[in-house]
């Protein structure tokens, strides 16, 4: 590691077992240049850009080294532009947190990989449940609404089903893309990774509501699972493509 790099450690939100990953810019000196909360346990509270030693960076966990695919300064000005910042106050952790401020440092843009994995699954539950609502209200008094399967089977599910469904399958695929990128896969592989296990758990619910029809009722519903997050998937994708990008101050 040298002067420049880009450093990832993994860390605990406080009083959780939710990881997530610290970014700072490393000044070769052995000492690391991150923006930060005042108050862990209260990361909304604001912070400021730091100068710390490798140690308390590191706060007894492994270190690696992360080249930035898009970066627009040598290393000798990363480590510069992130040194200037030291003491500049300012920490949210959705608008300018440690990542924005790292990626800020090498490319001139705030940028966060694990807000923007939040942010996009978030916006894709809310779209696969309005259409499940939608779906619910066009059914009117029926009830239950009717889905055409890939493998011609038509099978007739409630909102009770519809929506549990589609937050949970959302909420693992929010998870799996979370762990992929913690373990530093690129971008494409943890959306891939989010997106099968979505598909599983969908078709997994979807499975045991179909259970007291029998084996034939168990497929029907797996099928009717994939249909639904393939649906959603379409229609969560249009939303996402749909919402501009807000870039952050740095």
């Amino acid at each position: 590691m040298a002067r420049g790099d880009g450093l990832e450690v993994e860390r605990r939100l406080a009083g959780s077992a939710v990881g997530y990953i610290h970014h700072g810019i490393d000044l070769g000196d052995g000492t690391v240049v991150h923006a930060r909360p005042t108050d862990f346990t209260n990361p909304f509270g604001g912070g400021s850009v730091v100068q710390t030693s490798w140690a308390e960076f590191a706060d007894g966990r492994p270190v690696r080294a992360v080249p930035f695919r898009a970066a627009r300064y040598t290393p000798e000005e990363i480590a510069a532009r992130a040194a200037a910042q030291v003491g500049r106050p300012g920490y949210c952790p959705v608008e300018q947190n440690c990542e924005h401020f790292a990626t800020w440092c090498a490319t001139g843009e705030p940028a966060s990989r694990q807000i923007d994995i939040v942010a996009r699954r978030v916006r894709s539950a809310a779209a696969r449940t309005t259409a499940a609502v939608a779906a619910r209200m066009a059914a009117g008094t029926a009830g239950r609404v009717a889905i055409r399967t890939a493998v011609g089977t038509t099978v007739r599910v409630g909102l009770k089903t519809l929506v549990p469904s589609a937050l949970a399958s959302e909420a693992v695929a929010l998870a799996t893309e979370w762990r992929a990128h913690q373990a530093g896969l690129d971008e494409q592989a943890c959306r891939r990774a989010g997106d099968r296990a979505g598909l599983a758990t969908s078709a997994l619910a979807f499975a045991i509501a179909g259970t007291p029809a029998g084996p034939a009722g168990m497929l029907a519903g797996a099928c009717a699972g994939m249909a639904v997050w393939a649906c959603g998937s379409v229609a969560g994708n249009a939303v996402t493509d749909a919402v501009v990008p807000v870039q952050s101050s740095r």
